[in-house]
């Protein structure tokens, strides 16, 4: 049990950053708990995408209350992946999981590069987009969808980058995708289901943990963070987890 309220603990820092980013925990917490020794693909996958959609769930309540939210793209974004989210889980049985981190790895570099340096950010939140900038973000959401369900996480982490680059100020980004990778968590997790092995105590309390944990980071970000250190705060973790998931791999530590 004291390992089990640790790995809690563990997870509720997690999901307060994830929070106030506007993501699930995922992309977080699998790097993470791969350091504790669980198996990827039946354990942490199936186990950070329900942690992913409730911290998800619990950030956008808060951003919801705050009108931060553009919800023209949000509805349209999270229908998008939660189609396209279990298709890439359907891949994942072609895929070796040494394949696996290292597509991680390479998207989190990606990344951390694209937010570190993003675009000019605007003094003032930007809450709305010209509708073609919109489609073709829908049509990116698609593709990161299916990425998304290969990698075990939500399609928060990608999305993230991608609505600054569409033009939202990062604030804004992050309560957008908070409400946009809801679902899709939940979608693929479903078809992780039939071959999930759960420890149904640590499943319970790390939830709890969680969802307070994403509340709260939510709250924190809305009243106190900038757009342009948001951003920067997010490309720091990526690098963090990129490199400490390269220093496993090249010690053949495949968890």
């Amino acid at each position: 049990m004291g390992m089990d309220l640790f790995i809690a603990a563990v997870l509720f820092v997690l999901s307060f950053l994830a929070g106030m980013l506007g993501l699930g925990v995922a992309f977080i917490a699998i790097p993470v708990l791969g350091l504790f020794g669980f198996e990827l693909k039946h354990v942490i996958m199936p186990w950070a995408l329900l942690l992913n959609g409730l911290t998800a769930i619990s950030a956008a309540v808060a951003y919801l209350r705050k009108k931060m939210v553009d919800m023209k793209t949000a509805v349209a974004y999270l229908l998008i992946t939660t189609l396209a989210a279990p298709i890439g889980v359907y891949l994942l049985k072609f895929v070796s999981v040494n394949t696996i981190w290292w597509i991680f790895v390479a998207v989190l570099f990606f990344l951390a590069y694209r937010m570190a340096f993003p675009p000019k950010m605007p003094d003032t939140d930007i809450t709305e987009i010209p509708q073609k900038q919109r489609i073709y973000g829908g049509v990116a959401a698609f593709f990161i969808a299916i990425l998304a369900g290969l990698l075990g996480v939500g399609p928060g982490f990608l999305m993230m980058p991608t609505l600054v680059l569409l033009g939202y100020s990062a604030r804004v980004a992050a309560a957008t995708n908070a409400v946009i990778v809801t679902l899709p968590s939940f979608s693929a997790l479903a078809a992780h289901l039939p071959t999930a092995q759960w420890n149904l105590v640590l499943v319970i309390i790390s939830s709890i943990a969680a969802v307070i944990g994403a509340q709260l980071g939510a709250l924190f970000m809305a009243r106190r963070v900038k757009s342009l250190l948001l951003s920067r705060i997010f490309a720091a973790v990526l690098v963090a987890l990129a490199l400490q998931r390269v220093y496993l791999l090249t010690r053949g530590w495949l968890f």
